[in-house]
């Protein structure tokens, strides 16, 4: 498994940190940080995290459901791992298949951080660039009002009788961030940037609450490539939804 490269994700993240810090995202005081490339790994994850309001990851998702295809060329997923069928949001094992599920569902979904393609030569005391939803939920992100995966399949999770869904939205919320934007299909590397870029606009410019936020960016960027003459199927404009505090 190879994750490939995102000229997306780098130009989105050098956007949405220009917007922060233009439109006063560091009025509270912790000043704003990029990690990017080879300085992206999980040990500065880890100790930078729980000290930001504002959590963005532009990366490669994953989430090991049953039904698995080729990833799509151009998204933000993982070739062998993303759900060919982009409508539901979460993939429901079958009864013999929870069988065969490790005893904590929380290690199948995750993003790739640096490292990730490298992973087979960690040393087992080494973090090894996969930052699965185990890990995030064992950090304290009770500071955190954001917490944003723009990455593929971010909202799946695997459903447990009686405990409800295992993913990366619920090992958030279990860290304590207030708010997690997840997306429910695989997404397209340029459009999710665009889509992106005008979610903070919304925030910190227009000063909506979330909810308004998310629809605004959807629409900016579905009136933007109806305008163009470009396609204007859902995958490009209404993969992200939020969940947790609304405003």
């Amino acid at each position: 498994m190879h994750f490939e490269s995102l000229p997306g994700s780098r130009s989105e993240a050098q956007a949405v940190l220009r917007i922060w810090q233009t439109l006063g995202g560091d009025a509270a005081g912790v000043s704003s940080e990029a990690l990017m490339g080879g300085d992206a790994t999980e040990r500065a994850f880890k100790r930078l995290g729980p000290g930001h309001r504002v959590l963005h990851m532009a990366t490669h998702g994953f989430f090991l459901g049953d039904d698995c295809a080729p990833a799509p060329p151009g998204a933000r997923a993982v070739g062998g791992l993303v759900s060919v069928n982009p409508k539901p949001a979460v993939v429901v094992a079958s009864a013999a298949a929870r069988r065969s599920l490790p005893e904590n569902p929380l290690l199948f979904a995750g993003l790739a951080l640096a490292g990730a393609n490298r992973r087979a030569a960690a040393r087992s005391d080494e973090d090894d660039g996969i930052l699965t939803a185990e890990e995030v939920a064992s950090l304290d992100l009770t500071g955190v009002e954001w917490a944003v995966m723009s990455a593929c399949d971010t909202g799946l999770g695997t459903v447990a009788d009686g405990e409800g869904v295992f993913g990366l939205r619920r090992a958030f919320q279990a860290a304590g961030a207030r708010t997690v934007i997840m997306s429910l299909w695989p997404v397209e590397d340029r459009s999710t940037r665009q889509w992106m870029e005008a979610l903070y606009r919304g925030r910190l410019e227009r000063h909506l609450d979330t909810p308004d936020a998310l629809r605004d960016a959807s629409l900016s960027v579905l009136r933007a490539r109806r305008a163009k003459g470009q396609s204007t199927n859902p995958l490009y404009w209404a993969a992200f939804v939020a969940a947790g505090d609304w405003r």
